[in-house]
């Protein structure tokens, strides 16, 4: 094993040495674990997602309407002739939804949030700021620190998702291949640093366990070389802790590998009797009409099946993920829409992942929440090259069953309109994240939002929005 995957073994072990959990109580638990706790997945879309993309105003040929300065302005991110009957035309290929007197068009790839939509498990929050720049970096750095206020340069600071499993008395864990600020814990002094005791790393759960004999002779992954050092290291290490003093320096590290050794038995235990479901297996193979467009978000979705499947393991309060790839300069229909369907369409991401965890894990899957959103979104108007250019304002999207669906704040602002004929205008920004998210934490663990966002209070909210009302009861 590398020095990484040492860490990395050693971040799941942290889990493990906290809970007071027993290898052999683990052991004869049942397969999957009753779910008793909340889980909050945070999925970040890096690059600026366009919802105003996804979401789509009806087309009206009053020429001072929403419904037409949008669709002449967008016209090329849309891949359209500057025509009234290549608008409708358009228009007419997104799915309709009506929800209090708001009518709008859910982009076709995406059918599968249309129906959670009207079956009332999504909202839509609308006119979000993002961030005070638009800047890729700073921005992902304020979004996922949780303040505003984080300079170009803090990048060590914790994140608002690390905070809230310090807070909710869990772990966070990370799907994506490295962690991100968002998993950061708080660091108990320095209020610019962070501790990473509540962070778990999940990038590849299978296989996961350190090697040992009975595995070497059926994984591949585990033959030669490699195998001979690791049953000569297992029975050293094993041999060293009968005879090492325990006032040795080295007696603590034996003891941690014991420690791995042990949790990393339990996980691969735990999943040897849990199949990945085929369906999202499909997702990162080698089909491709099954495969996503981007299959690393289909291992990521493996992973946070699997870390459901040992979440009694490992204290799952938090997880992230990641889909790269929303700025959309360019050709902004090819690049985002297949990206749509991967997330929201139809048998695919969200759809399946959600059927599979209701079936195997039915409490699980009534305790879960999505938050969706990028560290900006786009301009209001198109570009010269058929996309869309940075903006600061965008749309937050929560997905569960305890989610209480519709619209939060105006989706179509009336004040845009003299706006998307100028260069560089983007979406106004009424709501400050705080107000979002922190209704997340409360429904995590109440009295935790203060804690997690402490400018809260004081941060901008749309007016006339019940962001109180986010969550059932």
């Amino acid at each position: 094993m590398n020095r990484r995957d040492f860490i990395k073994s050693a971040l799941w072990g942290a889990a493990f040495l906290g809970g007071g959990l027993h290898l052999r109580e683990i052991l004869a638990a049942p397969p999957f674990p009753t779910h008793e706790k909340t889980v909050f997945v945070n999925l970040l879309l890096e690059g600026g997602p366009d919802f105003r993309h996804l979401f789509v105003p009806p087309f009206d040929s009053n020429k001072q309407s929403y419904g037409y300065q949008y669709w002449s302005a967008r016209a090329t991110s849309h891949a359209l002739e500057l025509k009234d009957e290549a608008f409708e035309k358009r228009w007419q290929e997104y799915l309709r939804v009506e929800r209090d007197g708001v009518v709008f068009g859910i982009h076709p790839t995406a059918a599968w949030l249309k129906e959670a939509f009207e079956a009332g498990k999504v909202a839509i929050v609308n006119n979000v700021l993002h961030s005070n720049t638009r800047d890729h970096a700073h921005s992902l750095l304020v979004l996922q620190s949780g303040d505003y206020a984080t300079s170009p340069h803090e990048v060590s600071r914790s994140g608002w998702g690390g905070r809230l499993a310090k807070a909710a008395q869990g772990n966070v864990l990370s799907m994506t291949p490295h962690i991100t600020m968002f998993c950061n814990g708080p660091h108990p002094t320095n209020a610019l640093g962070h501790d990473n005791s509540v962070v778990l790393s999940a990038a590849t759960t299978r296989p996961f366990a350190l090697a040992y004999p009975d595995r070497l002779k059926t994984e591949p992954a585990y033959m030669g070389d490699d195998a001979v050092m690791a049953r000569a290291l297992r029975s050293y290490y094993e041999a060293k802790r009968q005879e090492l003093d325990a006032n040795s320096p080295y007696a603590r590290f034996l003891t941690h590998e014991k420690a791995l050794r042990e949790f990393g038995d339990a996980i691969s235990k735990r999943l040897d009797n849990i199949a990945i479901p085929d369906p999202i297996k499909a997702f990162y193979g080698s089909d491709a009409a099954t495969a996503m467009a981007n299959k690393r978000f289909g291992e990521e979705l493996r992973n946070l099946y699997d870390s459901f499947a040992c979440a009694d393991l490992v204290n799952l309060r938090i997880a992230s993920l990641i889909y790269g790839g929303w700025d959309s300069h360019k050709w902004q229909k090819d690049s985002i829409e297949p990206k749509f369907k991967d997330i929201f369409g139809k048998d695919r991401g969200l759809d399946i992942f959600m059927r599979e965890l209701k079936t195997a894990m039915p409490e699980a899957q009534e305790r879960v929440v999505f938050a969706i959103s990028g560290e900006f979104g786009r301009q209001l108007s198109s570009n010269g090259d058929r996309g869309t250019d940075h903006g600061r304002g965008n749309t937050v999207l929560l997905i569960g069953e305890k989610v209480k669906g519709g619209i939060y704040g105006e989706m179509f602002p009336q004040s845009e309109i003299p706006r998307f004929q100028q260069p560089g205008e983007d979406i106004e920004g009424r709501t400050s994240f705080e107000r979002v998210f922190g209704e997340i934490c409360e429904w995590i663990q109440t009295g935790t939002a203060d804690t997690v966002f402490p400018k809260r209070k004081d941060s901008a909210a749309e007016q006339g929005v019940p962001f109180e009302q986010l969550f059932k009861k």
